[in-house]
């Protein structure tokens, strides 16, 4: 198992043991560390709520909040209109505003400079964006597939994570209606099928089988995969 695989991991377990916004934060925190990055930021959207967790330093959290930097941040902005992760600087802008340059320039009093950005879009006009950034000549080189895989499914994890325990939106996870992936990873784990056979079966990878049934596991309120699957058949849900 390489480095990354164990730090992927090690974040998955502290997600799972974590039960409050604090709990939250230090697995991130240290998911970010462990990469090389100086923090981590997480930023939630679900009209009319707005959920923010981070390790950046508080002052600079609390000028973020009170100036509604959100609105001119043209790393949410890039995160509103992406699909996949990105890198991003102060030169990655072509054309950026007055009020963005300025934006940059009170980043920068406070070390930010750069960093990488997971978008992370919902149902109903939810939206999310997660955050590695560091300095100038901190961080990683996300080119690598693995490395971008994996820092892609953290971001999805943890706004999972975000969304069941801290209730985040329009309803809780809990509440919400298994997606057809869902059904079709329960389906095959049902008829004995490892996640790696899954995985293969589906065209996907097996840690997108795994985030799969964990967000089933939650909505179904089941302690084990095992369990949701017995849930999910007794529902009707098993598809055959």
């Amino acid at each position: 198992m390489t480095l990354l695989d164990l730090t992927f991991r090690d974040f998955v377990d502290a997600l799972e043991t974590a039960h409050d916004a604090d709990g939250l934060k230090a697995a991130a925190d240290r998911f970010a560390v462990r990469l090389d990055f100086k923090w981590f930021a997480y930023l939630g959207f679900a009209e009319p709520t707005r959920k923010v967790l981070s390790s950046y330093p508080s002052s600079w959290a609390r000028q973020y909040l009170n100036q509604r930097y959100e609105d001119i941040d043209p790393v949410v902005m890039t995160a509103r209109s992406s699909q996949r992760l990105f890198q991003w600087d102060r030169r990655t802008l072509r054309s950026p505003t007055v009020s963005q340059q300025l934006f940059f320039t009170e980043a920068a009093k406070f070390g930010i400079h750069s960093g990488v950005t997971v978008p992370i879009r919902g149902g109903f006009g939810r939206f999310a964006a997660f955050t590695l950034a560091g300095n100038m000549d901190a961080g990683v080189d996300v080119r690598s597939t693995n490395l971008m895989d994996n820092l892609q499914l953290a971001g999805l994890y943890y706004h999972a994570h975000v969304y069941a325990k801290l209730q985040l939106g329009l309803t809780r996870l809990a509440d919400a209606p298994l997606t057809q992936r869902e059904q079709q990873c329960l389906s095959w784990a049902a008829r004995g099928k490892k996640m790696p056979e899954t995985a293969k079966i589906l065209g996907i990878t097996t840690r997108t089988v795994v985030f799969h049934l964990e967000n089933a596991r939650s909505k179904l309120n089941a302690s084990t995969v095992a369990q949701a699957v017995a849930e999910a058949s007794r529902r009707g849900l098993v598809l055959s």
